[in-house]
């Protein structure tokens, strides 16, 4: 990236700008990593089982494991069902591309879904059709933090003989009944970056829901190794910077801090989007457990998070009373935690730069498996395969939910939109 183009993000006057990223984390958690930064346990110790214990607690789960990323769960969960060359996995054609990257780590194939264009999950008509003898996994997919009919997805999994795993990534929090995403189906997941509804920097979480699958997740979990320890410290070092620089009373310069830290390696992230071939990812194991010092932070993001939740479903009140896309019984269901509120407009990109004086929107999911902008056939896919994830991808707007977003400060732009006729999305369609 240029120096130019750096300083393009660098705007002149100091004003209160939101974003995407992540308003759960309190300033507590900085000292407290800032404080063991220098342990003999920054790595292992104690509070990962502190972590796993609160996890196994809160999402009433037997079997929690913790991993460096959400990523790194999926692709261990294969793993562990010792999924073989060839073998297939449907997923809904709306995705990120690490979930497709996963599955062709363990030399299995992307089976591409198409989702409904009213809550962007896996249209579950069209699983059967896709299913032949080299399928072994339904993939369920809860879209923005709005659960899919997972109950539905296992009832086709028992009549073939499949497993089914969750993807809770974008749903930690979200329930049916007693029974929360992620520990519904055989497996789940759950990511936990500064994106996601709780925030460790990078992380992830694995339930193990199906008793026999428990001891064959041990034993391949007993030999996935730890980040080394300058790579955890990067990490934690990336986590303090971001909740500074990327605070919306910061963030007029903290993006151009960011951005800068970034150039000169100081910031870490997994950045393995665009590698299709595990033997690529050379900077670190994958997949790899999560570290001690970042599971610290899951105690306290844990403690929190009923808070959180209660937050996010009072900013999406404040969207729908003007845009009024989802019903109020929708909206106060527990299956649907919101981590972004979405619908379809007709002319996104005018859209998102219009709001950009208020919040870096940094919209989900813009292409097939987002992240993924070409050559769609090096992850088993091809344009014109599932028109409704395709038009969706052009069509997506989505408003974060997080504790710093101020959804007052947007009503003016929300109202425009809605008075301008551009929401394709019909109201209240859910």
């Amino acid at each position: 990236m240029s120096i130019k183009k750096i300083l393009n993000y660098l705007l002149i006057y100091p004003h209160y700008k939101m974003n995407i990223f992540s308003g759960i984390n309190s300033f507590e958690e900085i000292k407290n990593i800032y404080n063991k930064l220098n342990s003999i346990n920054i790595v292992k110790g104690k509070d990962i089982e502190k972590y796993e214990i609160k996890l196994k607690n809160r999402l009433n789960s037997k079997s929690i494991y913790t991993f460096a990323s959400g990523r790194m769960g999926f692709y261990a969960i294969l793993k562990a069902i010792n999924i073989q060359k060839g073998d297939e996995i449907i997923i809904p054609s709306y995705t990120c591309v690490v979930v497709p990257n996963a599955i062709l780590y363990s030399d299995a194939l992307p089976i591409y879904c198409d989702i409904k264009s009213d809550d962007f999950n896996i249209d579950i008509s069209k699983i059967e059709a896709l299913i032949t003898p080299k399928t072994k996994v339904l993939y369920a997919q809860h879209t923005f933090g709005q659960m899919c009919d997972v109950e539905k997805i296992i009832q086709i999994a028992e009549k073939y003989n499949l497993l089914v795993v969750e993807d809770a990534a974008l749903a930690f929090g979200a329930k049916i009944e007693n029974k929360y995403a992620g520990t519904i189906g055989d497996f789940g997941y759950y990511s936990t970056d500064r994106s996601k509804v709780i925030n460790t920097g990078l992380g992830g979480i694995v339930s193990v829901n199906t008793r026999k699958y428990v001891d064959a997740f041990n034993e391949y979990y007993d030999n996935v190794p730890f980040l080394d320890k300058s790579y955890t410290k990067k990490i934690a070092n990336t986590f303090m910077f971001n909740l500074i620089t990327l605070h919306p009373s910061f963030y007029w310069l903290g993006k151009f801090i960011n951005i800068t830290l970034s150039k000169l390696y100081l910031m870490t992230y997994f950045l393995d989007e665009s590698l299709h071939n595990l033997k690529d990812i050379k900077s670190y194991p994958y997949p790899a457990k999560l570290s001690n010092i970042l599971a610290s932070i899951g105690i306290s993001q844990i403690d929190h998070l009923d808070c959180n939740l209660s937050n996010r479903k009072r900013v999406v009140k404040f969207y729908n009373k003007i845009l009024n896309i989802y019903s109020h019984k929708y909206i106060e269901s527990n299956e649907n935690i919101f981590l972004r509120y979405s619908f379809l407009v007709k002319n996104r990109d005018y859209w998102e730069k219009k709001f950009d004086s208020k919040i870096d929107l940094s919209i989900w999911f813009k292409s097939i498996a987002s992240g993924k902008t070409g050559n769609f056939e090096e992850i088993n896919y091809k344009i014109g395969m599932n028109n409704v994830s395709e038009y969706t991808c052009k069509h997506i707007f989505n408003l974060p939910t997080h504790n710093n977003i101020k959804p007052e400060k947007l009503e003016g732009l929300l109202n425009d939109l809605k008075n301008s006729g551009d929401i394709i999305t019909r109201e209240r369609v859910l």
